[in-house]
């Protein structure tokens, strides 16, 4: 999660969709008061920065990666949170859902007790990385002004650089190689689909 004071902007960090690359990125034009919350493990080319955060009250809120945005609203009051630009990223959830498995299963730092799962077994837990609740406030309403494409995802950044003020070249995404080539019957899609049916309300992807 990022809070850019310099350029006036807030970057909701949601799950496997490049999140880390464009903290990444990102990071290279934050000045000396914008916030940067750690990654774990630390990532080359980030920095954290201020993300014990005092402004708004007497003890300090530290301040996590992936937050929410009405978390972040409340740790940085909704003055500054409404003039400033909020994002995020979405990617079309089955995809999501496949790059999610791939990494509870693969990656050294999730596969504990994992490392057996299968992509059947997965589906039907049914417990898929939805995010709605990382974009939307306690009524539903959507309190971010963009939701990225991961698809598009590096035109739309050098869009949001563009309309404030500073350069991005996104060219590769970190904490990838862990995919695995599956596939899906249909009624997994639709499991799927059904799951993600709140965020899909704003980001439009459709079966």
């Amino acid at each position: 999660m990022i809070v850019s004071h310099k350029h006036k902007f807030i970057f909701i960090k949601t799950v496997k969709t490049a999140g880390t690359s464009v903290e990444i990125e990102l990071n290279r034009v934050l000045g000396s008061d914008d916030i940067a919350t750690p990654i774990i493990p630390a990532v080359y080319g980030h920095k954290p920065q201020n993300h014990l955060y005092k402004k708004f009250r007497v003890l300090p809120r530290r301040m996590k990666n992936h937050m929410r945005a009405v978390e972040v609203l409340d740790s940085i009051g909704r003055e500054v949170f409404e003039s400033y630009f909020v994002f995020c990223i979405e990617r079309e959830p089955i995809d999501k859902c496949l790059s999610h498995y791939s990494m509870l299963k693969n990656s050294p730092m999730h596969n504990r007790g994992n490392k057996s799962l299968t992509i059947d077994s997965y589906i039907e837990r049914g417990k898929f990385p939805v995010d709605t609740p990382k974009y939307i406030d306690g009524a539903g309403n959507l309190i971010v002004h963009k939701i990225l494409r991961y698809e598009n995802i590096a035109d739309e950044l050098q869009e949001i650089g563009n309309m404030l003020g500073f350069n991005v070249d996104l060219k590769s995404k970190a904490k990838s190689g862990f995919r695995e080539k599956l596939s899906l019957r249909t009624p997994q899609k639709l499991k799927i689909y059904e799951a993600f049916e709140s965020s899909n309300r704003y980001t439009g992807y459709k079966l």
